[in-house]
């Protein structure tokens, strides 16, 4: 009805939904896994030969894919998508709001403990292949390492280009608590060049859990990217004193994300997810390490398996000046963090030589523009930053 398109068969419809999640999908059986009323199709298809052709043998499973289509494992993938919480499939509104549900979840479950001004436990990062399958006992905050799109023979299904102000905020903001913090991705998607261009973050000025003051600042996101002619494009979190790498609910959060951001668009449209390890000592120098990671679905014939957490190749588009957006979302977060229980103390030692604040400074010096003139304005926004703290 949205976009005027006819299909032949229930499996070339199913296919091209199909298609939606996993652009690599080539084929789908439309009869076995597309209900109408709740019923699947094949049980309507079955009622009517028993009618109408009483003598003929019940259609064998094989038999389902009668359209010329590849048959496909009988799994009840919707069933098995819905005990895991995730939509099986996207909502038609979400393309406005696809942060409710697992941003509400991904604010419950911070990483490192608010206000304790402790480092928690190091957690030791795991190979994708060692999960298996889905297991309720297995810690949430487990890290996973990401897998190279070239290590499984597959191309990266769409491009990347990211502005430096958009790094250098997300980086700024990252660095503010010891709490985790989260933030959206606004930009365009180019559906003729398969290019995703990231140009502003929005940070989320709420603290954690606070699911009333969450659904505010959403808003206010929503209407900033609507008047700004930006899409949402992706999400943001920090894991402040862990590697950037996702745990196993960033990798279901981002998969619930990628499902509803494909709304009812009529074709593939990614949703990226950037992680920030501000004050992890496994970084090579002070500047933080921001890594881009995408979610394959798991093989249709393993539905009950984790996603596959995939590390994004990017370009990066270095700005020539910072903008007024970023510099009052900078001036707005010091106010918004001023004299909370987490604030990072800038005056203490970060390391031997260098305080929290010196190590701010550094991490943000390659995403500052090389233009002199902003220099002055940082350090008024760095002055505050030390009377807050």
């Amino acid at each position: 009805q949205e976009t005027g398109q006819v299909f032949n068969s229930p499996s070339a419809w199913a296919t091209h939904c199909k298609r939606l999640v996993n652009p690599a999908k080539k084929s789908g059986c439309g009869w076995a896994s597309v209900r109408y009323k709740g019923q699947k199709l094949d049980q309507y298809k079955a009622a009517w030969l028993r009618k109408h052709q009483p003598n003929a043998p019940p259609p064998a499973e094989e038999s389902l894919a009668s359209e010329g289509e590849e048959e496909e494992m009988p799994e009840d993938e919707e069933e098995e998508a819905t005990r895991e919480g995730r939509a099986p499939v996207p909502e038609p509104t979400a393309t406005k709001k696809p942060e409710e549900r697992s941003k509400k979840q991904q604010c419950k479950n911070p990483a490192e403990p608010a206000g304790t001004g402790k480092v928690s436990k190091p957690r030791v990062p795991v190979r994708y292949c060692t999960l298996g399958t889905r297991d309720s006992a297995r810690n949430p905050q487990t890290l996973v390492e990401v897998t190279s799109f070239a290590a499984i023979n597959k191309f990266q299904p769409f491009n990347v280009a990211i502005s430096s102000n958009v790094l250098l905020l997300l980086d700024f903001h990252s660095h503010l608590t010891r709490s985790e913090v989260v933030g959206y991705l606004g930009g365009r998607w180019d559906t003729n060049t398969q290019l995703l261009t990231v140009l502003r973050a929005f940070p989320c000025r709420t603290r954690l859990g606070d699911a009333e003051a969450a659904g505010a600042v959403e808003e206010e996101i929503c209407q900033s990217l609507f008047l700004r002619g930006l899409s949402l494009v992706g999400w943001y979190h920090s894991h402040p004193f862990g590697p950037a790498l996702p745990s196993l609910h960033d990798i279901d959060a981002q998969m619930d994300y990628q499902l509803k951001l494909q709304g009812s668009g009529n074709g593939f449209q990614p949703c990226l997810a950037l992680i920030c390890g501000p004050y992890y000592h496994g970084n090579p120098g002070v500047e933080s390490k921001i890594a881009p990671f995408w979610v394959m679905p798991p093989p249709e014939q393993r539905p009950n398996d984790y996603g596959i957490p995939m590390d994004v190749e990017v370009a990066y588009i270095q700005d020539g000046f910072l903008t007024n957006d970023v510099l009052q979302e900078m001036t707005l977060l010091v106010e918004f963090y001023k004299g909370a229980p987490d604030l990072v103390k800038f005056q203490e030692l970060w390391s031997q030589d260098q305080t929290y604040l010196d190590k701010l400074k550094g991490s943000l010096a390659s995403r500052t523009p090389k233009d002199q003139s902003f220099t002055h304005i940082l350090e008024q926004i760095y002055s505050l930053l030390k009377l807050s703290s």
